[in-house]
């Protein structure tokens, strides 16, 4: 593969945009920054002004292009990434949802038969099991997660599903207040796993005690997350106040300009410091595609959704149900909608998610040695190239 050499860049750094240079790209990975002599028969591409930005990595993804992960069909796996690989989304975590312990371990054996195949899409970092251990207590906490199949913590199927995966399990998330959540948090953290408390009413207190097993992550923050409330004539705290109170506990905010309003992003960022805040899409299968109904998971272990205004919600419109977001409206949201420097939104949606999976030293951020996945984007913020290990993808 010849080395390709990218001019006219605003390149985006992690504090500073510097504008008009040439990056060098070789063997897959950043050779130079501000090249001044590239090799006679490198290709040349004129990025004519538009940003360069390191490629974005989603952490929290169920489905795009009108497949769901949990499908369990290798087809499934490779729509879902070329989708979002088109988005600017050049690595993710293939997202399970709350499903029965067969339906569970067909995404595990579909993603390892994935990984045997010529893949074209996004690159993928391991799993991320999004349930079943999450609180049921009310429809807050349930979110769109399907309450008939929401359970305790079990360590024969978690120890059963870990030693499944071959160690691509990367993380899972559960409600830190359930019987068992402790054993949960140590035996996983041991073995590498981000554990992150999500779809939970537990009040800081509980969420402290999980943290101290191990767990470090909180799951799409103020969305189907316990925080400052009234029970009756008590006034509890909850996750999000543990998150803030905890430094290396590593939020994780959804993007779409739905989930989370301007001013608590940005109060986010201000207490925990963007490498402490991961941006994702928390996509199903609609993203990417014009369909206006769909189902988040299976007919048997999801849920019906509709857009509506923008975001995917429950048929009766109860509850938000994962978005129609890509990566590539998240950057519009962060800088267009929202008014966050573009080095600021570059940490969200790729040097955070890198840090949180320990990826940070080869992805996330553009730096002489490390994976030539890029995306160049237009000043209104529109993906118009990607590059993947160097080479141009889209």
């Amino acid at each position: 593969m010849k080395d390709l050499l990218i001019t006219n860049a605003r390149v985006v750094l992690a504090d500073a945009v510097t504008e008009g240079i040439s990056v060098l790209l070789s063997h897959g990975k950043i050779k130079a920054l501000d090249c001044k002599y590239a090799p006679s028969d490198a290709q040349v591409l004129d990025a004519q002004g538009n940003y360069l930005l390191a490629g974005f990595i989603d952490t929290h993804v169920h489905g795009g292009g009108g497949a769901d992960f949990m499908e369990g069909t290798v087809e499934s796996f490779h729509t879902v990434t070329e989708t979002h690989l088109r988005y600017g989304t050049t690595a993710l975590c293939p997202t399970s949802m709350t499903a029965s312990a067969e339906e569970t371990e067909q995404f595990v054996r579909t993603y390892l038969a994935y990984l045997q195949t010529e893949r074209k899409g996004a690159k993928t970092l391991g799993l991320h099991l999004e349930g079943p251990y999450f609180s049921g207590a009310n429809e807050k906490s349930k979110g769109a997660q399907r309450g008939d199949l929401l359970r305790y913590p079990d360590m024969e199927e978690v120890k059963r599903l870990y030693a499944l995966s071959q160690g691509h399990i990367v993380r899972w998330d559960a409600a830190p207040e359930l019987p068992g959540i402790e054993e949960m948090g140590k035996f996983l953290s041991s073995k590498g796993v981000v554990c992150s408390m999500g779809h939970s009413q537990a009040t800081t207190e509980e969420a402290e005690r999980a943290i101290a097993a191990g767990f470090s992550h909180v799951t799409h923050c103020y969305n189907a997350c316990s925080t400052y409330r009234k029970v009756g004539q008590k006034v509890l705290d909850g996750v999000v106040e543990a998150a803030y109170l905890h430094d290396d506990v590593v939020i994780e905010l959804i993007c779409d300009g739905c989930h989370i309003p301007r001013g608590i992003l940005a109060m986010a960022v201000k207490i925990k410091g963007a490498d402490k805040v991961c941006g994702i899409t928390d996509a199903m299968r609609i993203a990417g595609t014009d369909l206006k109904v769909g189902y988040l998971g299976t007919k048997t272990c999801g849920s019906e959704v509709v857009v509506d205004d923008g975001v995917a919600k429950l048929k009766d419109l109860s509850s938000f149900a994962g978005s129609i977001a890509t990566t590539e409206r998240c950057l519009q949201t962060l800088c267009g909608k929202y008014g966050l420097p573009i080095c600021t939104a570059s940490k969200l949606l790729s040097l955070a998610p890198a840090k949180l999976l320990g990826v940070e030293d080869v992805m996330g951020s553009i730096a002489v040695g490390k994976a030539a996945d890029l995306v160049l984007a237009d000043e209104d913020f529109n993906i118009t190239a990607v590059f993947l290990d160097g080479k141009k993808a889209i």
